[in-house]
């Protein structure tokens, strides 16, 4: 009888924990952010940023009441805000405020309101880094690599990028997009 209870208890509690985490998972999420996705018309970079980026808008997009900017438009603005890359993986990062865009006839409309978007980091794959292992052989770009500086005396070098990579007190990363790389912003 008791175990009965019990069971009936501890599906009761599933479903309450289940809600529980739901509600609070949104609690973090942006309240109204959208994305905008795009691509980039030029290269674009924290190490040598530009007076002005400008990116082609991949989807069709509201950016404010009276603006929407359809599939093709190129948007164009300032690069603010832009913060180094940190310990602890802290990667560098920016905002984009839109000054103006240019539809599909080559018109240009100009944009008032300061709007702010920042750059929404995507993962990437870590082509470098990965390895093929098949029973006892593996095969890695890296190792190839750090084998070579090894070799040539750079040990130094080869530790200090992998305690960088691999540890958590590492250094996060520059932003470097080239033409037509997809990029992101929360608006």
């Amino acid at each position: 009888m008791g175990l009965l209870i019990c069971r009936k208890n501890w599906g009761r509690m599933k479903k309450f924990l289940v809600l529980a985490v739901i509600v609070s998972l949104g609690a973090f999420l942006p309240a109204g952010a959208q994305v905008l996705k795009g691509k980039a018309v030029g290269e674009i970079s924290t190490t040598a940023p530009k007076d002005s980026i400008s990116i082609k808008v991949q989807k069709n997009f509201v950016l404010d009441e009276g603006i929407v900017l359809k599939k093709g438009y190129v948007l164009t603005g300032k690069m603010v805000d832009i913060t180094a890359p940190e310990q602890w993986h802290h990667n560098a990062s920016f905002t984009f405020i839109p000054t103006y865009y240019t539809d599909l006839n080559n018109t240009k409309h100009d944009i008032t309101k300061e709007i702010k978007g920042t750059y929404r980091q995507k993962m990437k794959p870590d082509f470098k880094h990965s390895e093929i292992s098949v029973g006892n052989l593996m095969f890695s770009p890296a190792y190839i690599e750090d084998t070579k500086k090894i070799i040539h005396g750079e040990t130094k070098e080869v530790w200090d990028d992998y305690a960088n990579r691999s540890t958590p007190w590492g250094k996060g990363t520059q932003i470097d997009i080239k033409p037509n790389e997809v990029i992101y912003f929360n608006f």
